[in-house]
């Protein structure tokens, strides 16, 4: 293969995942994307009990919201 065949064939590879982002999504389709599951976060009363359990265990002072424990979960 030349140098340009070559050029091209590396450009056209780096430049295909790019394809597949050019799709729509039908009406029908949308329903799926609303899932629970689909979500980065979960549920918010659970994302702060999650996160005041973690800073319990870290023993960092305050963790989140109005509590100032001393890393032993009290609130």
């Amino acid at each position: 293969m030349c140098r340009k065949s070559q050029v091209i064939l590396i450009v056209l590879l780096l430049l295909s995942p790019l394809a597949a982002g050019c799709s729509t999504v039908e009406y029908y389709e949308k329903q799926n994307l609303q899932d629970a599951a689909m979500q980065f976060e979960g549920d918010p009363s659970e994302v702060h009990f999650q996160a005041k359990v973690y800073y319990s265990m870290e023993g960092s002072a305050g963790g989140i919201g109005d509590s100032g424990g001393g890393g032993c979960g009290c609130y």
